[in-house]
């Protein structure tokens, strides 16, 4: 029987619906994937599908080719989609994931979960569900916050990272941003000082290209401390996130520089949005098959 690549199959019209794909996947050979590293999806982008049907929607994004999952901490995220897999246990959540073929070793937390009196109830949490890194998605400070005031994150989460880094966990923070600016100093690089090297690694958003940011510089200037990147290209025209190779980024100049800075073997981890037209995963499928036709 012929197989074909996703990327054939998509554009020769081989199948008639990207549904057929993600039923069908014995029938397709994988595309590589950049540096033979497994890619991840951050489930926020198909929270939807993930509340309606959990284990039906891991088997389509696995289908596809991905293999890990970054998850939302259903509480913490409760009202953001997540509130449905609040019945489910952590260990409940593992078996589901692991039972499909995928991974899940990072997870997005809320401020509040993370800080130091409830750091402990968290890392028992993302222990059960087999995590290496627990994610602080945002700070919960007021958009006209003072640098003052964010020193006191910094101190909170360097304490908080302490106690993960003693439990065999890795804090990361994850930017939705490069500023403000303080005494003409941007806040990312501000943070980049004052978060411990050692206890709290990076998660880049790409997003950032929105604000004139040379993402692949930024990653180039902090080598060792990214540990993962959040995947996604920029369209300057259009003003929105879409599939990588659709934007701004020159994504084999990136991968290069994320490599060298020393991203984990399981950082790649595409973030979109599940709005496309016609299937809500095209555009997942988009970033899948773009990357691994880079032949890094």
């Amino acid at each position: 029987m012929k197989t074909y690549s996703r990327r054939a199959f998509i554009s020769t019209g081989a199948m008639s619906t990207l549904g057929a794909m993600y039923l069908k996947s014995d029938f397709l050979v994988s595309e590589p994937t950049p540096f033979n590293w497994p890619m991840s999806f951050q489930s926020y982008g198909v929270k939807d599908m993930l509340g309606t049907d959990f284990e039906g929607t891991l088997k389509k994004l696995k289908a596809i080719g991905y293999q890990g999952i970054e998850m939302c901490s259903p509480k913490g995220y409760e009202k953001s989609g997540f509130g449905p897999l609040i019945k489910f246990s952590a260990e409940e959540l593992r078996k589901k994931i692991e039972g499909t073929g995928l991974f899940c070793k990072s997870c997005h937390f809320q401020y509040p979960e993370l800080k130091p009196d409830r750091i402990q109830e968290t890392i028992s949490w993302g222990k059960k569900l087999g995590l290496k890194d627990l994610v602080i998605s945002a700070a919960w400070v007021k958009e006209n916050a003072t640098l003052d005031e964010w020193k006191i994150v910094a101190d909170e989460m360097n304490k908080s990272a302490g106690q993960a880094k003693k439990a065999g966990m890795q804090m990361v923070y994850h930017n939705h941003s490069i500023g403000p600016e303080y005494n003409g100093e941007k806040l990312y690089d501000i943070l980049m000082r004052l978060f411990d090297p050692d206890l709290i690694k990076m998660q880049f958003q790409l997003a950032v290209a929105s604000e004139g940011v040379d993402v692949v510089n930024y990653i180039a200037r902090y080598p060792g401390r990214y540990i993962s990147l959040h995947i996604h290209d920029w369209d300057p025209a259009l003003k929105k996130v879409v599939p990588t190779g659709k934007g701004v980024i020159d994504w084999k100049k990136l991968l290069e520089a994320a490599k060298k800075s020393g991203i984990a073997d399981y950082g790649l981890i595409v973030e979109m949005e599940t709005k496309a037209p016609g299937d809500p995963l095209q555009d997942l499928v988009e970033c899948y098959n773009y990357l691994g036709g880079l032949n890094l």
